[in-house]
């Protein structure tokens, strides 16, 4: 394993602004891009990101910039942390500064973010020797609390990571072990892909919200506490069962989302319901919904995530009703303004039968 790494973290978010300053308390060197000047000239005062609570220590940035081929120059890890309704836009900044030998991580892609990146490195016609993966989720519950300061409410106990082609998984490996071991290698992006858990948290659940999101006057809830029903939870787990169905329709067990939760964030056991294992999630402490549905939750879980999912499912010949309405509800109640998303077509997978996109994943 090369050691004295150099890593270009994109975004400078919560999970951006997290995962720089963990990486620089390891030893690793570490720039931070941002297209925000204002987060970049704040943090440039001192190039450090201070963490808190369950992560404590500083993290000494080599530096932070707006210029996207001087976070790259000299990288060999670059890591995408930004919301998924960002991922073409910045891919599209990458690309054109790749070089061989260079490692991009998307973290999280959402689903199937990694095979979208390939797609626009073919339609750039980017040739660069590069291994591309994708984690399934941030390695934190995270939030800032300003610009350089980060409040880390609890580290996850893993993440799954995958590479595309899958024949490049032990490449993968080698370029993102660290001191601190959090990401599990798996065997493709169809499991990164499908094992997201805020497709199946996020959208369902404000849409069924909707009377207490838009009340007027406005009221605060805790959006999984109080928001995540346990009527929710039933409609949370027959999505579930669409989702491993599709995973096994490709040819791999995946877990379900009780056990992501009990593996993630060990808040219980087998023996819990699903309800229960939300409500003894200490990540989740003092959460709150949001106002409207216009946020992350609808804007990006859906499309980014919810579509395609369903579009696996439609290449492997698995039904997947109930995602489905939850998808066409989206769309009745946001109207144009819902990205169509992660549609086969967009993924270049539309000509795809299941036993072509296989060998495609897998190289």
């Amino acid at each position: 394993m090369k050691t004295n790494r150099t890593w270009a973290i994109i975004g400078g978010g919560n999970g951006g602004q997290t995962f720089a300053g963990h990486l620089a308390m390891q030893g690793e060197k570490v720039r931070l891009f941002s297209k925000s000047q204002s987060k970049i000239d704040e943090i440039s005062k001192t190039n450090t990101i201070v963490l808190h609570h369950d992560i404590k220590g500083e993290g000494h940035l080599e530096f932070a910039t707006t210029d996207m081929k001087c976070a790259m120059d000299g990288a060999d890890n670059i890591v995408v942390v930004l919301p998924s309704t960002w991922h073409e836009m910045t891919a599209r900044l990458i690309i054109p500064n790749l070089v061989d030998g260079q490692n991009v991580m998307l973290l999280p892609e959402a689903s199937c973010g990694a095979i979208a990146f390939r797609k626009y490195m073919r339609d750039m016609g980017c040739t660069a020797d590069v291994v591309v993966g994708a984690g399934a989720t941030l390695p934190y519950a995270t939030r800032l609390k300003k610009d350089g300061d980060v409040y880390v409410s609890q580290m996850k106990n893993e993440v799954e990571i995958a590479a595309i082609p899958a024949a490049d998984n032990g490449k993968l490996k080698e370029a993102f072990t660290i001191s601190e071991p959090v990401f599990k290698l798996v065997h493709s992006v169809l499991k990164t892909s499908i094992d997201n858990i805020n497709a199946m948290v996020h959208g369902a659940p404000s849409l069924l919200n909707v009377a207490r999101i838009e009340a007027v006057p406005s009221q605060d809830y805790e959006y999984y506490r109080e928001g995540i029903t346990p009527t929710i939870c039933e409609v949370l787990e027959q999505m579930d069962k669409e989702r491993i169905a599709v995973a096994a329709a490709l040819g791999f067990e995946q877990r379900t989302l009780r056990q992501e939760y009990i593996d993630m964030y060990s808040c219980g056991t087998s023996k819990n319901t699903l309800y229960e294992l939300i409500q003894n999630c200490n990540a989740y402490d003092g959460l709150l919904a949001q106002k409207t549905l216009r946020t992350r939750y609808i804007m990006e879980d859906i499309p980014f995530s919810l579509v395609p999912i369903s579009a696996l499912g439609q290449i492997a010949g698995v039904p997947t009703p109930v995602i489905d309405t939850i998808i066409k509800l989206g769309r009745i109640m946001i109207g144009s303004d819902l990205n169509e998303g992660r549609t086969a077509e967009h993924l270049g997978i539309d000509k795809y039968t299941k036993d072509e996109l296989i060998s495609f994943i897998y190289g």
